[in-house]
């Protein structure tokens, strides 16, 4: 069977930078550009090698130079001061772009890992992603702040992905974590929520903040920087206590 794109079923394929090359500004030199990949607290595949040169072959032309770049060009002009912790403000736009463009990148590194790993997320969030260019009413989004790693003790890149099972067998649920230095954002995908329902955000925290559903202003970088330490339970926690409530 050919290939087709995984979000509109479109060809040909082309390839697709994971992280886009103009995120090199962002990078400190002296840090050695690796990345970690934990696919769940039990399986880890540890990666040594320069993120900004790892592409996946999974999208269309059409996709590839349309939405998708429009999603990059939404987040350029903020997202390398998220990651090096300079100073800026995101607004509902901002935190909107931000939300979209993680979304689409953490679908693209799922892609990174061998076919028997890639089932966490299931092909039809792909697709609604691609109707939508935005996470759904069944996702929440947050942001945390790390700070910028020293050395090549902490992974500059890291990004982590957890599935859940209502019933032990099916997954229904999933969280995925990206961290690029000072940066770490997260979404978070629930049972499918019935129409005219929401999720709850989870609680206002100094080192974490909503970003979808937005929220109010994001001041950066936030005021108390995560452990490094605390990313396995930040990025697998034992259960998604998420409360649905009326919209």
């Amino acid at each position: 069977m050919a290939k087709v794109c995984v979000f509109c079923g479109g060809t040909p394929l082309t390839k697709e930078h994971v992280l886009p090359r103009w995120l090199k500004v962002a990078f400190d030199p002296t840090v050695r550009r690796h990345r970690y990949i934990r696919l769940s607290v039990d399986a880890v595949r540890h990666h040594d090698a320069p993120p900004l040169n790892e592409q996946v072959k999974v999208v269309c032309s059409d996709c590839n130079s349309g939405w998708m770049n429009q999603l990059e060009e939404n987040v350029r002009y903020f997202l390398p001061d998220l990651i090096r912790g300079n100073l800026c403000t995101l607004d509902a736009e901002a935190q909107r772009a931000l939300a979209a463009w993680s979304l689409k990148t953490m679908l693209m590194f799922q892609h990174t890992h061998p076919a028997d790993a890639r089932g966490v997320i299931p092909a039809g969030d792909f697709t609604s992603f691609h109707e939508t260019r935005e996470p759904t009413r069944s996702m929440l989004g947050r942001l945390g702040f790390m700070n910028y790693p020293p050395d090549d003790a902490v992974p500059l890149v890291d990004t982590q992905c957890q599935g859940y099972s209502a019933d032990g067998v099916r997954r229904t649920a999933w969280i995925t974590t990206l961290k690029i230095g000072c940066m770490v954002v997260q979404i978070i995908r629930a049972p499918d929520v019935a129409a005219g329902k929401r999720l709850a955000p989870f609680d206002f925290l100094p080192s974490l903040r909503p970003i979808w559903p937005t929220n109010e202003l994001i001041e950066w970088p936030l005021p108390a920087a995560i452990p490094y330490e605390m990313m396995p339970a930040l990025a697998h926690p034992d259960d998604l206590d998420l409360t649905i409530m009326p919209a």
